[in-house]
């Protein structure tokens, strides 16, 4: 019987040390860990579709027989990542069945206008209020993955954000006038407002997840989506979807990728300085110290280890060791409501009174974050219609 690997699964890390594979399901976002031993038995049966000459390639380096390799089908196949290749084309139309039920007008005019562009954007629909993801963008075989896996276009990255780095502190060292035009600081009307700070924010969101796709790719990466979503069911979030990065065995790789973002947002603002030191007209200018200070605002915010999601909730998780801290301190706070309410007599460690704290913490910094966030939309809404 043939047998044939289920196309949505995409290999997304070789771990070295353990000699582990893992794969991410395209569109069920089901992961799946199997031996590098037992990934080329199963290639060998799909190359040759002959179950006796599988069962002959792997007596050539282990003492096995027919029932283990049985049992690796069968786990396979119930993992989905093997299947006959007669229901592959059941699976494929079950999955387009699935796919164009939860589509809707409008999705379709996107999906249409992005595959025109040549860009295939996936709607996922799928989350909760907290974190709702819309939609996808697979950057596997597009222009951004060979940008990003570009030798050329990674040192001089890394070397033009230095140098912007370098330069916007040394203006502000040796040009203290400077200072005082922030002092003076006014946000200015105008018709292009509005559109350029929508246009700067986008790019520069753009830069940041770029930031940390280009050094994830650089230590070994293997596949990323472009994620869209809603936070707390109203917010755009855009963010780079790095399936791979807490399996890796080297933590300093670890936390580079997480602090790419930062260290780029950092380079804008500095290097922004650089360009409010030229001479322009005094509404631009104005406009540009604003960009600036929501730029400022996403780093300050973004280093905060108490908003989940944020760069400094990352590099806080890789501290504790805690991959899933949002989750684990969760479970830490119910039960410290449950002693507290008399629910259930529970021993609290002071792991649990930490982790309880973290998310009192936590929602303080949310909601802090998002008021402040709707205060920055407003107000040059309101200042680009009063005359």
């Amino acid at each position: 019987m043939n047998y044939v690997i289920n196309p949505d699964f995409k290999l997304i890390y070789a771990k070295e040390s353990t000699d582990d594979l893992y794969f991410k399901h395209n569109w069920k976002d089901m992961l799946i860990q199997i031996s590098q031993c037992e990934w080329e038995i199963l290639s060998h049966l799909v190359n040759n579709r002959d179950e006796n000459k599988t069962l002959a390639y792997i007596k050539q380096s282990y003492d096995a027989d027919l029932a283990i390799l049985n049992q690796l089908i069968q786990y396979s196949q119930e993992i989905e990542l093997l299947m006959h290749e007669d229901a592959l084309e059941a699976y494929q139309n079950q999955k387009n069945k699935k796919i164009t039920q939860n589509i809707t007008a409008w999705k379709l005019a996107v999906t249409q206008l992005f595959s025109f562009l040549n860009i295939p954007i996936e709607f996922i629909g799928r989350g909760n209020l907290r974190f709702f993801k819309i939609a996808k963008i697979p950057l596997e075989k597009t222009w951004m993955e060979k940008w990003a896996k570009n030798a050329w276009v990674q040192n001089l990255s890394s070397i033009a954000s230095l140098l912007l780095i370098i330069l916007g502190i040394g203006q502000l060292a040796f040009h203290p006038t400077f200072i005082e035009h922030w002092l003076e600081f006014e946000l200015l009307s105008s018709p292009y407002l509005i559109p350029f700070l929508i246009l700067g924010l986008l790019s520069s969101t753009f830069l940041h997840e770029f930031a940390h796709y280009l050094i994830y790719l650089r230590y070994g990466g293997l596949v990323a989506d472009l994620g869209f979503s809603l936070v707390l069911g109203f917010i755009p979030f855009v963010h780079i979807n790095t399936n791979s990065l807490h399996f890796w065995d080297n933590h300093k790789h670890r936390i580079q990728v997480i602090l790419a973002g930062i260290i780029l947002d950092i380079s804008l603002v500095l290097g922004i300085n650089i360009l409010l030191n030229w001479e322009m007209d005094k509404i631009w200018f104005s406009h540009w110290q604003f960009l600036q200070c929501f730029i400022a605002f996403r780093i300050v915010f973004n280093a905060v280890p108490f908003i989940p999601g944020t760069d400094g909730y990352f590099l806080l998780s890789e501290f504790l060791h805690e991959p899933a801290l949002f989750h684990e301190a969760s479970r830490s706070l119910k039960k410290c409501k449950s002693v507290l309410f008399r629910i259930e007599s529970i021993e609290l460690t002071a792991k649990d009174y930490l982790y309880g704290s973290f998310i009192i913490m936590s929602y303080g910094f949310i909601s802090a974050y998002y008021c402040l966030l709707a205060l920055w939309i407003i107000v040059p809404y309101f200042i680009s219609i009063i005359p």
